[in-house]
């Protein structure tokens, strides 16, 4: 599936057009072309050839030629349309009404006009295109669980399979190991864009991400920096989020093992939380602790939660019955097999598990896994939700 958001940019101006296709092709998930009429009827745009998300057109000396193409080209469903004018103002009244009567999102005009269609596109993006930006944190219920493991093959999923722009988060601020995962190296990392955020839009926020040949993006935490519990500023990191759910269509976060006002915050914002085990008594009554925190003292609702066994064996003796019957919680856990060889060797030559063994039963249970929470937000229905997480289950 296809997650590019494609914008064509028609019409004459062509310097504008350029710096503007420039600007917006730089832009997350975006990619722009251009068509310029150079004087000829404006009766392609109504072809069959025209596939875009976003149509920026520049009007000419047609303009109401060009626009009654327009109307004919959006009552047939076409693309979110916007109007730039940059020629005498004694029309701009005119043709803005015809422009809104042939369906066009923004009539843009005056000395500003690349900035402001700029704008105009960047809002486009966010309340219509990237409208259902969800965000999956996961973290280990006991130290060793394999959560960041997890984390790097779902978001490596999304990316893959599921055709999304997709962020990885690493949030272990002093032990991450996400971009080490995928052999990355980016000379900025989480603490840079946190202390530029005041002033960064969507296209500098991209900036600071490494970005893997998949087309997943990594925000890595400092190399050599030492951060403590504490030194990173919840408003900051806050507004860091809502500007990622501007750009990526999926958010992973990994997550430590430690309570503190960074955990709460991102599980607060979280559509999906993923409570990694082992098939051990010790590992599970870790994950019943850590789930009663979440629901009674952080207030998140049972529901957002998803417990996740990870390196599942059918001869332990510790089997999927009693780690159901230790959690107590009435809902689906999500099984993934052990295939500690795979992964293992995948970490240490840095490549996505679906990479090195895209036919191993962790990698297809994980990729069925980012099928499912893709796009399902459980509050939307809880019930259907866990139906489907319950197929996860088959040939545990």
């Amino acid at each position: 599936m296809n997650r590019t958001n494609h914008i064509l940019l028609t019409g004459q101006g062509e310097g504008n057009m350029e710096i503007l296709q420039g600007l917006v092709n730089q832009l997350p998930g975006v990619k722009a072309q251009s068509r310029a009429l150079n004087g000829h009827a404006p009766d392609f745009l109504g072809s069959a050839d025209l596939k875009a998300d976003v149509l920026i057109h520049f009007l000419g000396l047609k303009a109401e030629l060009e626009l009654e193409a327009l109307s004919k080209q959006n009552k047939q469903a076409g693309p979110v349309t916007l109007i730039v004018y940059d020629r005498g103002m004694a029309d701009a009244p005119r043709l803005m009404r015809m422009a809104m009567q042939a369906g066009a999102r923004d009539f843009i005009m005056g000395p500003q006009l690349v900035d402001d269609t700029l704008a105009s596109v960047r809002k486009i993006l966010k309340e219509d295109l990237y409208a259902h930006s969800a965000l999956t944190a996961i973290v280990n219920a006991k130290g060793g669980a394999g959560a960041s493991t997890i984390a790097c093959a779902l978001a490596h999923a999304f990316a893959t399979r599921e055709g999304m722009q997709t962020l990885l988060l690493d949030l272990d601020l002093q032990f991450g190991t996400q971009c080490l995962r995928l052999n990355l190296a980016s000379p900025q990392n989480l603490v840079d864009a946190l202390a530029a955020i005041e002033s960064l839009d969507e296209i500098a926020l991209v900036g600071y991400m490494a970005k893997h040949a998949s087309g997943l993006h990594v925000l890595n935490r400092p190399e050599r920096e030492i951060i403590l519990p504490g030194e990173i500023d919840e408003k900051r990191l806050k507004r860091l989020i809502e500007l990622a759910h501007n750009c990526y269509e999926q958010l992973v976060v990994d997550l430590p093992r430690l309570i503190d006002p960074v955990f709460n915050l991102v599980l607060e914002q979280a559509n999906h939380i993923l409570v990694v085990m082992q098939q051990e008594l010790f590992s599970v009554r870790d994950a019943q602790r850590m789930i009663q925190i979440m629901t009674q003292d952080l207030g998140l609702p049972l529901d957002r939660i998803i417990p996740v066994l990870n390196r599942y064996e059918r001869n332990n003796n510790f089997g999927l019955d009693e780690v159901e019957r230790v959690l107590a919680l009435g809902s689906p856990i999500v099984v993934v097999p052990n295939d500690f060889k795979n992964l293992h060797m995948a970490s240490n030559l840095g490549v996505p598990i679906a990479e090195h063994a895209p036919n191993s039963s962790a990698t297809k249970r994980i990729q069925k896994l980012a099928e499912t929470l893709n796009g399902k937000s459980p509050s939307v229905n809880p019930g259907m939700f866990r139906k489907c997480l319950s197929k996860l289950l088959a040939g545990a």
